[in-house]
């Protein structure tokens, strides 16, 4: 915590522990962790300025707005009329700056009191907690609530897929004329809508999927040949039924996530043909017997029908993504836990496998090394995708971004990444091209080197081995726990010293990853033999809504680049389409794309002031790396 400085006017810049008593100064406590990570949003409403009468306008409008998206928030107020509206991230969410500036300025400008640069300071952002003093002498007390509420809020935290929605929310608004102390507020239509919602059909029957779907509105339903056959799984009904809890849904400190819960009876649900109209059918309002079900959403009162309607979307809208993976005809090539069988992408598995065994060389009993291993196994399939090779070894040229959606990991985690691996001698990758204007970092896979000497792999490790994105789901889970899980998945791994110790994970490290696993429901631990579990992997995905979430990040992907190319376009006549393939100009002035604020939106490191040929490469060595690497 930093205290208040009342000679200066500041807070102290030296911070302190806390302390068990309530500190005599007002103290605030930082938002970040140390790490550039934080798992709440602390918004700061200022009454200076339009004062305690749009204040605390602009809080009911923010909090209802969270509140509608499936959020829980505390909020506190001070004696000088300034509130504070504190929105705890779902279980097990942790975002940086990055990621969650676009919601901050998207709710700044629709919110004119608040002030999100404590929010936007990740070395020194901090706000005063309920409870602390204030500096007009009084105390910050709570708004709407009770110690109980908040203590509980702060514990079970927000739904996942909360920041998707409100974003989404907030990026389909209209300009009304609202008027508070001479200030336009922007209020979306979303919001406007949440208290008479107009009948509609569910998101997932756009019209490039609308041939998987049958019927329209609260009606529709999937085609008969994708449906399940199977019924309902039996964790999955008795939850629905008498709203018993399975260990699957249960969050780190025990609670239920009955988020997840509620997903996984409607995806079970619409993947074997029930209509939203079923449903709700099966409630005890319409004499129905999900009991249990009806009752996770009593937290909403009169929004219950609207929280329904949200999940079952996101539920049609999984369903629409990976409709083809029911087809019969889908398996014929993939095996059932994802990616390539036999001798398809040899060349890349081959690299892949050599390239596990230099990480785990380089970075032992590393927890970096998750993330090199996502990186690296994302570039594996994007070789595949391009089937670029030079001389026989395959060449990469992707940009942090999309490769961040192959590897299921942050864009920024992505580029350090690969900054830290072409500097490295050895190295699995090496830059054959340096970024420039919309062209990207281009990457050759070498064959890893282990102390001057080629790494040779053996059978063992090319089967442990998948070329293929790695699954969101992940993302839940912990990637450390990535490659133990697929150990006893696709390599079905019984014994739990033997997948421990080929994941090269410690003892107590790997029994954590599984008890993690096992409380997911992705693999049974009984009796010390380990198989199976009957959840999946796209089972988690969709309980938690992360097609949603990589929507929204596609979408905003996809405005970064198309404000890269804008700037081109201005600034040296580069008539770009972000989709399609471009060559470089001739000559580049090098300033302003040497200049760290124009750096491409599509490139991994530094560009060069002149942008290479666009012909066939020619195969160079990184001016920091001079190794051989040809086959």
């Amino acid at each position: 915590m930093r205290l208040w400085c009342p000679d200066r006017g500041v807070f102290r810049e030296r911070a302190q522990p806390l302390t068990g008593r309530l500190p005599a100064a007002p103290a605030a406590v930082p938002l970040y962790a140390l790490g550039g990570t934080t798992g709440l949003i602390g918004l700061d409403f200022d009454a200076k300025h339009a004062g305690p009468a749009a204040v605390a306008a602009d809080v009911r409008r923010c909090v209802d707005w969270i509140r509608d998206c499936g959020g829980r928030v505390v909020v506190d107020h001070s004696t000088s009329g300034g509130q504070h509206v504190l929105l705890p991230l779902p279980i097990g969410a942790r975002l940086g700056r990055p990621e969650l500036e676009p919601l901050l300025r998207l709710l700044a400008e629709r919110l004119p009191t608040l002030d999100i640069t404590p929010m936007l300071n990740v070395a020194t952002g901090c706000l005063t907690p309920p409870g602390s003093r204030t500096r007009e002498g009084g105390v910050r007390h709570l708004t709407g609530g009770t110690l109980d509420d908040a203590v509980d809020t702060l514990t079970a935290r927000s739904d996942h897929g909360t920041l998707g929605r409100l974003r989404t929310l907030l990026t389909t608004g209209d300009r009304v004329s609202n008027h508070l102390g001479g200030t336009v507020v922007h209020e979306p239509r979303a919001a406007r809508a949440v208290a008479h919602p107009a009948p509609r059909t569910p998101r997932a029957t756009p019209p490039d999927h609308a041939h998987l779907w049958e019927e329209s509105g609260d009606r529709a339903r999937l085609r008969a040949r994708l449906r399940q056959r199977t019924p309902i799984p039996r964790a999955v009904r008795a939850f629905a039924v008498d709203g018993i809890p399975d260990d699957r849904w249960r969050a780190p400190d025990g609670r239920l996530d009955r988020s997840a819960a509620r997903q996984a009876v409607l995806t079970a649900a619409v993947l074997r043909g029930m209509s939203l109209a079923d449903i709700r059918a099966h409630l005890p309002a319409a004499g129905g017997a999900w009991t249990g079900f009806a009752a996770a959403y009593h937290r909403y009162g009169r929004g219950a029908d609207d929280a329904l309607r949200r999940d079952w979307n996101t539920a049609c809208d999984w369903a629409s993504r990976n409709a083809p993976e029911f087809l019969p005809a889908a398996h014929k090539i993939t095996e059932h836990t994802g990616g390539y069988g036999g001798r398809r992408h040899e060349k890349q598995t081959r690299w892949l496998s050599s390239a596990t065994v230099w990480v785990d060389a380089q970075w032992p009993r590393s927890a970096r090394r998750w993330s090199v291993l996502a990186v690296l196994q994302a570039l594996a399939h994007a070789s595949t995708l391009t089937g670029r090779t030079v001389r026989g070894v395959p060449v990469v040229e992707l940009g942090g971004r999309s490769l961040s959606l192959m590897a299921s990991i942050p864009e920024t985690t992505v580029w350090q990444v690969l900054r830290d691996l072409r500097e490295l001698p050895g190295a699995p990758i090496l830059r054959t091209r340096r970024a420039a204007g919309v062209l990207a970092d281009q990457f050759a896979l070498v064959t890893p080197r282990l102390g001057g000497r080629r790494i040779r792999v053996d059978p063992v490790h090319r089967d442990r081995v998948r070329v293929r994105p790695v699954h969101p789901a992940w993302t839940v889970l912990g990637m450390h726990c990535r490659r133990l899980g697929e150990l006893i998945l696709i390599q079905q791994m019984s014994s739990p010293a033997d997948a421990i110790a080929a994941a090269g994970m410690s003892r107590s490290g790997g029994y954590a990853a599984l008890a993690r696993l096992a409380t997911a429901g992705l693999i049974s631990h009984v009796r010390g033999r380990i198989t199976a579990g009957p959840a999946t992997l796209d089972d988690i995905a969709a309980a938690h809504g992360l097609s949603h979430a990589r929507t929204d990040r596609i979408a905003r992907h996809r405005q970064q680049r198309m404000l890269w190319h804008a700037w081109l376009s201005t600034h040296f006549g580069l008539h770009t389409d972000p989709g399609q393939p471009h060559t470089a100009p001739a000559h580049t002035p090098a300033s302003p794309l040497n200049h760290p604020e124009n750096r491409p939106l599509t490139t991994v490191g530094a560009p060069t002031p002149s942008p290479p040929e666009t012909g066939s490469p020619a195969i160079t060595t990184s001016p920091t790396r001079r190794t051989p690497w040809t086959e």
